[in-house]
């Protein structure tokens, strides 16, 4: 769950969900479900399906989800409520220009299905128009700049973002991109599922663009094209490991160097064309990459670029075109990509889509409904307690000598906390929502965003900035920031209780912001020290014996089977690993400190504190998935699976074998000199 920017969010228990035709209602369950619990399983053995399988049974798949979990579950709840305040806007009258006019109409042309079909491709027929009339490298540079400018990925991507040794600077970066996979490894790898989707892939590109008008022997020729630039650039991406590396992605050099080591690319022209007026140094984040792509300027013709260009607009804009562009887009990305049988009804997509747009102004209008001021009361509270028992664990490491250990507490001390929402909101003045085309109002709100970002660059940092609107129903760790964050979307039932016991409130909100903060001493969050810049503050000594003991911790996921000779990968999945058994030991430890405050000694539905606790946790990730979808996040995700962020952990934890007496020989039993033993 840390800000780079993948985030991943926990919840707790199930909910009932009725629905009627314009309204949806929830009745929420607000007590650990212990109704749930199968116990034709040892907890010992398979505490994962003794906690969950009663709702796994209760919660089968959805048709149109390739994962159903508890979080997902939440999330969706919190779709319906933010749906109710769109349908609102959408179908009242305001003074244009207005906020309320801007959400309104947005989400009303996204659900407008019938003008969507009636126009077809025609408001994007000047694009077309525009690819087509390129006839130099110079008309193939300016199209990759006019796309960037309108958020169309295309061969690389430009941005601003904080610059990890001085983080007081928004500075620019390059970055890999252009690829229509969501991973290099589909285009690489040669074992029987990438060349499946190697092969599905290609059939896609072929359907989209004869969808689209091309003759079939046309789309046949330019999906060879384009399949070939993009195999060029998968070969020269990083991998998502090399990704995680952040001294081998900073890169920074001056504008000069850039010109001289990518002369075949006009920068200079390229950034005045984006609308960015800057002069400073900028990051590269994979210098081999823009080796290839300054080769590929001379070495592909112009024609192959416009066939390329031609798909990367069809690609981007395919969610907001007709319902057989749609249905076909997710017949890739959805059915074979994540296992998915049938698509998201049409107000959830285009829900998400005017989130993407207009989310901060969402969120504003959430909050002031759904986030009562007592919930941040109590929120600052649990944070403060899991900050002192954070404080409590670094103190007693025998591993970290006290010169770290001294650093560690500033770093812990230094953390910025945000909870609910911003102290102030976005502005989104400069955004024009019309009711012409759903698309045109997707690409303006691109554009707004782009030059929103692009007036970072080279600029002091805003440190009171959200990366989240705040109904997300998610947190993040900004390590350059040293920051968390809790958006008012997680802090509600099923999740976060008011009124709940400790065990419930501990283990599941309190547990994700121990996972928040040990992101800040995690593989790559401890690179960082507490003002957020990329720098050396362990000692050699202790930064060793830190490797030492998350190597455990590798070696224990990489040895999980998910299917056949797929097994889970740790180095991938590491920080989250690190986080998930941090955050759950800190947490126990401020359960514990609460405790000694206002004892329970009385078990609760027939269970202790401590295994009220484990239930807790264990229930946060109650989930059904789909193989294909367990096959795509355990290669690209960093997150492990549900049943393995419950295992995981918890075999390492002393306290959870004593609460359910799991003993040697048992399948979660780990010996104490065995047992991953970080935080």
């Amino acid at each position: 769950m840390k800000i780079k920017f993948k985030l991943a969010i926990v919840a707790l228990i199930s909910m009932a969900i009725t629905t009627s035709c314009n309204q949806q209602n929830v009745e929420e369950k607000i007590t650990l479900d212990v109704s749930l619990i199968d116990t034709t399983f040892d907890p010992a053995d398979d505490f994962y399906h003794f906690a969950n399988n009663g709702w796994m049974k209760e919660n089968p798949l959805p048709d149109d989800e390739s994962r159903y979990g508890s979080f997902d579950q939440l999330g969706k709840e919190t779709s319906m409520k933010v749906q109710t305040l769109l349908e609102e806007l959408a179908k009242g009258s305001f003074e244009q220009g207005s906020i309320e006019q801007k959400i309104g109409d947005f989400y009303a042309m996204g659900m407008d299905s019938a003008k969507i079909e009636e126009q077809g491709l025609e408001p994007l027929k000047p694009e077309f128009e525009k690819i087509a009339s390129i006839s130099t490298m110079e008309n193939v540079q300016a199209q990759i700049a006019h796309f960037h400018t309108y958020g169309i990925g295309s061969i690389f991507s430009f941005y601003g973002s904080i610059d990890s040794k001085n983080s007081s600077m928004n500075i620019a970066h390059l970055s890999q991109s252009g690829l229509g996979m969501s991973d290099r490894d589909y285009y690489l790898n040669d074992d029987e599922r990438s060349v499946e989707i190697r092969e599905a892939y290609k059939v896609h590109l072929v359907k989209m663009m004869v969808l689209s008008g091309l003759a079939e022997e046309d789309a046949a020729k330019k999906a060879e094209t384009i399949m070939k630039i993009e195999t060029r650039l998968a070969q020269a991406s990083f991998s998502r490991l090399e990704n995680r590396d952040p001294h081998a992605t900073y890169n920074k050099m001056t504008q000069e160097e850039l010109f001289n080591l990518y002369p075949n690319f006009d920068w200079k022209t390229y950034m005045t064309s984006i609308g960015v007026e800057y002069d400073g140094d900028i990051i590269i984040r994979q210098p081999k990459f823009f080796d290839e792509v300054n080769n590929m300027m001379v070495e592909i013709p112009v024609q192959d670029w416009k066939d390329y260009f031609y798909w990367n607009f069809i690609n981007t804009t395919a969610n907001y075109l007709t319902q057989e562009i749609q249905e076909q887009n997710f017949d890739f990305y959805g059915r074979t990509m994540r296992g998915s049988q049938e698509m998201r009804p049409r107000w959830r997509r285009v829900l998400g889509t005017t989130n993407g747009a207009l989310g901060d102004a969402i969120g504003q209008k959430f909050s002031e409904k759904h986030f009562p001021a007592a919930a941040k009361t109590r929120m600052v509270t649990l944070v403060e307690n899991l900050n002192v028992a954070y404080a409590q664990r670094i103190g007693k490491l025998e591993w970290m000598s006290d010169e770290t250990k001294t650093k560690a507490n500033d770093k812990l001390a230094s953390i910025r906390v945000k909870i609910g929402y911003p102290d102030e909101w976005r502005d989104f003045s400069e955004l024009e929502v019309g009711r012409e085309a759903f698309v045109l109002n997707v690409l303006a709100s691109n554009k707004f965003g782009r030059n929103y970002n692009n007036s970072k660059i080279g600029q002091p940092v805003n440190k009171d900035e959200w990366f989240m609107p705040a109904h997300t129903v998610n947190a993040y760790y900004a390590p350059q920031l040293n920051e968390i964050c809790f958006p008012a979307g997680i802090l509600q039932p099923p999740f976060f209780y008011l009124d709940g016991d400790d065990a419930i409130n501990y283990a599941a909100i309190g547990a994700v912001i121990g996972h928040e903060m040990s992101h800040g001493f995690d593989d790559k969050g401890r690179l960082y020290d507490k003002e957020g810049n990329l720098t050396t503050w362990w000692t050699d000594e202790d930064s060793e014996r830190f490797n030492t003991r998350t190597q455990v911790l590798v070696d224990q996921f990489n040895k999980i089977v998910i299917l056949d000779d797929l097994y889970a990968n740790g180095e991938l999945s590491l920080g989250e690993n690190i986080a998930d058994l941090g955050g759950l030991s800190i947490a126990y430890t401020a359960f514990q400190n609460a405790l000694k405050e206002n004892p329970q000694t009385e078990m609760i539905d027939g269970f202790t504190p401590d295994q009220r606790y484990f239930l807790s946790w264990a229930r946060v990730w109650a989930q059904n998935v789909r193989e294909k979808e367990m096959i795509r996040r355990t290669t690209e995700d960093v997150h492990s699976l549900g049943i393995n962020r419950v295992h995981g952990p918890l075999a390492n934890i002393a306290e959870f074998h004593a609460a359910f007496g799991i003993k040697e020989g048992d399948a979660l039993y780990i010996s104490e000199e065995a047992r991953a033993s970080i935080w």
